[in-house]
């Protein structure tokens, strides 16, 4: 089940026009779906031959995917791997799929199943044993529907 967080009421409603709407906590074990549940950092390393290569694998769940970087359309949420208080060099994203949406004409690039993101900081930037905090920053969707974007924190 996924919620729209964001509703527009129609004017002849009254009132306000439009608003967020917020879930309830989760009640009776229900959980509502997010991208989270979706989209995993499964490794994170430190690249022993160059200490200023840090790779990210990420798995998407099977029937779900997050858009490439750069996303296909200015409108898309693309994936975006960030590291707070350090200023990368160069991110190489994976080589995106084509995939064709049921609602759409037009086919997107995106990522699925098990894929490898590297980050370059500038040279000598990170010191043997830096603690990194990344965040991946992503949208899970399936052919038919998108879940909220999510910030998915990790640490090195």
């Amino acid at each position: 089940m996924v919620l729209n967080t964001a509703f527009a009421y129609p004017a002849s409603a009254g009132g306000d026009v439009t608003g967020p709407i917020t879930a309830p906590p989760p009640q009776n074990g229900y959980h509502f779906a997010s991208t989270e549940d979706h989209v995993r950092i499964v490794s994170v390393a430190r690249d022993a031959g160059d200490q200023d290569k840090i790779t990210v694998t990420l798995v998407i769940d099977p029937g779900y995917h997050i858009n490439a970087n750069p996303a296909s359309y200015k409108s898309l949420i693309p994936t975006t791997l960030t590291f707070d208080g350090y200023e990368l060099k160069r991110v190489i994203y994976p080589k995106p799929y084509r995939f064709k949406l049921k609602f759409t004409d037009e086919a997107l690039d995106v990522y699925q199943g098990t894929e490898v993101i590297v980050a370059f900081f500038p040279s000598g930037s990170l010191e043997p044993g830096t603690r990194l905090r990344g965040i991946l920053l992503a949208q899970a969707c399936t052919d038919e529907i998108c879940l909220p974007p999510a910030e998915i924190v990790f640490s090195k």
